[in-house]
């Protein structure tokens, strides 16, 4: 669980909320606008006039089902941005931090820019102290897209499932998806292609 104590904070959860809802790539997210959330759709439109995108692509991303918690996360932070902050449609989604010196001859947090951030870099720092902080190695950003992607090709329930959620990633190729699947264990592949599980059982 990250802390959700001070504004910062609340903005660094709903990063990782938005990178575990749609596993978007990190130039993209940094460089969003308000106005491309959409919570009732459940919906990020990545729109390339505005939106760092991979190949200037325009892109329809959705939230993926099963994680209700990463949902209100990036819920408190657009409630917030809109009553504490009085930020815009236009205005940045994940907003710069800004510092001023203090006494001691350090700097301390003051609020935010009414800018994103000029590089990827604090999003990689965000995530690898939230994988710390669970216990977990740091695989980066991108963990987020294979996390996404192998979920599909395991529990997808029909080649247009699976299909989807390619798009959803902005794979131009659904094979992209497969290959962040990896290879099936040898249990695995037998009760998948003889129906039948460790016990002998038809499954």
């Amino acid at each position: 669980m990250m802390p959700t104590a001070t504004p910062r904070d609340l903005r660094d959860r709903a990063v990782v909320a938005l990178l575990c809802l749609t596993g978007i790539r990190v130039s993209a997210l940094v460089s969003l606008r308000i106005k491309h959330v959409d919570l009732a759709e459940k919906s990020v439109t990545q729109n390339p006039r505005e939106v760092a995108t991979k190949f200037g692509k325009r892109m329809e991303t959705f939230f993926a089902k099963g994680f209700d918690e990463a949902e209100a996360a990036l819920a408190a932070w657009l409630a917030h941005l809109d009553a504490a902050e009085l930020y815009g449609p236009d205005d940045p989604l994940f907003p710069a931090t800004a510092t001023a010196p203090s006494a001691n001859d350090g700097f301390w947090v003051s609020g935010f820019l009414r800018r994103p951030w000029r590089s990827t870099e604090v999003v990689r720092k965000i995530v690898r102290e939230a994988f710390e902080a669970a216990g977990i190695p740091n695989y980066g950003p991108h963990a987020f897209r294979h996390m996404l992607a192998r979920d599909a090709a395991k529990n997808a329930k029909s080649v247009a499932e699976l299909i989807a959620t390619s798009q959803n990633l902005g794979h131009t190729d659904v094979l992209t998806t497969l290959r962040s699947y990896g290879q099936i264990d040898r249990d695995r592949q037998r009760t998948l292609i003889t129906g039948l599980t460790d016990d002998g059982v038809t499954e």
